[in-house]
């Protein structure tokens, strides 16, 4: 067999010239995956061909979706071996898709039953080949490169992730605060780092703004297009008026997570946040100021607010890590009377989250690393707002949740 797998869309074009009629096109369509499936297995290996082209020619675009909650990977061509990996398996340990010859071609597919309301990330592996699903035009960013998409018919997405022309859009302005430091002196100091920060639609006109701090911040321009959100929460008039300071990690693990996270936290507070309210017109007040983050950039957002909720009255952490140190820091400082009545905590994570393959091992839990801090706060009678959805640990998860934050934040109702 070939290992550049010959997949149905070429086959598709054939087909249009072939089957024209629209009823025709509507009865195949209406032929449940396991009928058709059934009558692959029932007929000979010659008369498949024509079967699966027919039925893949009528759905045109994979996964295949029946009955809200059945979602059905397929995958026509000459491929040897076929596997699906992504969100429903954590990422984890790729599914084989089974295999039926048809002629000179084979049909892969297997079959899911998940949630109605789920947006699920997913990759191909095509001959040992990690791929989009070539079927599918749904694709969506991550850290690690694209990935295809599935969305579920009672999936809702956010109204305010697209850009709109009919609406006044801020500004992003790049500043360099940088130092440099001696190369003896780098394994105990925090650099400092080059920054973009937003500034809303008519700021000339504007004073007395919040500020939101954004880790991974430059991933959140490209891969969360959170100055649209911005722009378009702000248009609404859904939250009041603010800039957003987008920070990039020079060391992302000893920073958020890790040797230096002290040292970062020192550097936002006492560095990072004068110079903002020197160089921008902000409300410098506690209750003005917000922190957000996801997975490790969740933990340095949440550890910050919870040491120094003397600076940041707002945090917030999508699939944040959950170290042990940030919780032994909840508990010393709710015990010494260090944290606000007034602090807003938020918090959400996908049910298909980060995971390990040992069900005992809750370091690679995020899901019930994050329900276990989120029973810690109610526990200590800390109010904060905790989600979980039907989503993994993806930009395109955390984006669509980035709006509920801003306003739970900002909200012009409170």
């Amino acid at each position: 067999m070939n290992s550049s797998p010959t997949i149905f869309r070429e086959n598709l074009i054939d087909m249009k010239r072939i089957f024209l009629l629209p009823v025709f096109f509507t009865l195949l369509s209406a032929q449940t995956f396991q009928t058709v499936v059934r009558r692959l297995e029932e007929s000979p290996v010659g008369q498949r061909q024509r079967i699966v082209e027919q039925y893949l020619a009528a759905k045109r675009f994979s996964p295949i979706i029946e009955q809200d909650t059945l979602l059905h990977f397929v995958l026509y061509g000459s491929a040897g071996s076929v596997s699906v990996n992504g969100n429903l398996q954590h990422w984890n340990k790729p599914v084989p898709l089974k295999k039926t010859l048809c002629g000179p071609y084979s049909f892969f597919y297997t079959t899911f039953v998940v949630p109605s309301d789920a947006r699920l990330d997913y990759q191909y592996i095509i001959d040992g080949k990690v791929t989009l699903d070539p079927q599918n035009p749904a694709v969506t960013p991550s850290g690690f490169g694209p990935h295809s998409e599935a969305r579920m018919p009672g999936f809702v997405p956010s109204p305010y992730l697209q850009w709109r022309g009919d609406i006044s859009h801020g500004t992003i302005d790049s500043i360099a605060p940088t130092a440099k430091i001696p190369v003896p002196l780098l394994h105990y100091l925090v650099s400092k780092r080059a920054l973009k920060v937003y500034r809303p639609a008519g700021y000339d006109t504007l004073s007395h703004l919040p500020v939101v701090y954004v880790h991974d911040g430059f991933e959140a321009i490209t891969f969360a297009h959170l100055p649209t959100i911005l722009d378009n929460l702000i248009a609404e008039k859904m939250i009041q008026p603010v800039i957003a300071v987008f920070i990039p990690p020079v060391n992302r693990q000893d920073e958020y997570v890790g040797r230096k996270t002290e040292r970062f936290v020192k550097y936002l507070t006492e560095d990072l946040v004068p110079l903002i309210d020197h160089i921008y017109k902000t409300e410098p007040l506690p209750s003005k100021r917000a922190m957000m983050g996801i997975s490790n950039g969740g933990h340095i957002s949440l550890y910050a607010g919870i040491r120094r909720s003397d600076v940041f009255l707002n945090v917030g952490g999508q699939s944040s890590t959950i170290t042990q140190w940030l919780i032994e820091l909840t508990r010393r400082q709710f015990e010494t009377n260090n944290l606000s009545a007034q602090m807003k905590i938020y918090l959400d994570c996908g049910r298909f989250d980060i995971k390990g393959e040992n069900p005992q091992d809750d370091a690679f839990d995020f899901l019930r690393l994050n329900r276990n801090y989120s029973n810690l706060l109610s526990s200590l009678h800390i109010p904060h707002y905790y989600k979980e959805v039907n989503d993994g640990h993806e930009w395109a998860n955390w984006r669509e949740r980035m709006p509920e934050m801003l306003i739970y934040f900002f909200g012009r109702q409170q």
